[in-house]
């Protein structure tokens, strides 16, 4: 049993659920900060043969048609590779190349033509960064924080 007198560890107890409240706001309040400061520099690059077609800001993004699919047992929502492409006046191609960060996956993917329709997304992430996902691409496939779309 311990040797402290009631008031004593209701004191303390009191302290530690402070100290932790304290420390797990400050936590919230920067990781907040980050994903603020992350989706205000977040752009996606358009490209043909090594030329910028656009550059795609978040608030572009979110400005685009979005569509809610779920994938994998998670409801995946964003735009529509085919949109984002359209939207950089790409009509034609016979395939992309979509790179990312790479910090959580391979951070690339190359899909034909015939792999893509309505359903492939750029699905908004919570941290104001993008993930290129579809029905059809396994989940340790798909690419994260994409960065840049390549039009071949």
């Amino acid at each position: 049993m311990s040797t402290l007198p009631r008031a004593p560890k209701i004191a303390l107890v009191v302290t530690v659920a402070v100290l932790v409240v304290a420390v797990t706001t400050a936590w919230c309040l920067q990781v907040r900060a980050e994903r603020e400061d992350v989706a205000q520099r977040y752009v996606i690059v358009v490209e043909r043969a090594e030329d910028a077609l656009c550059v795609l800001s978040l608030d572009e993004l979110q400005a685009l048609e979005s569509r809610r699919v779920v994938m994998q047992g998670q409801r995946q929502e964003g735009p529509p590779l085919l949109s984002v492409l359209e939207s950089c006046g790409v009509v034609e191609f016979e395939s992309v190349e979509v790179f990312g960060m790479g910090v959580r996956d391979d951070g690339y993917i190359r899909l034909g033509r015939e792999e893509i329709d309505e359903d492939v997304l750029l699905d908004f992430a919570i941290r104001g960064t993008t993930k290129l996902c579809g029905p059809d691409i396994p989940w340790e496939r798909r690419v994260r924080d994409v960065e840049r779309i390549v039009v071949r």
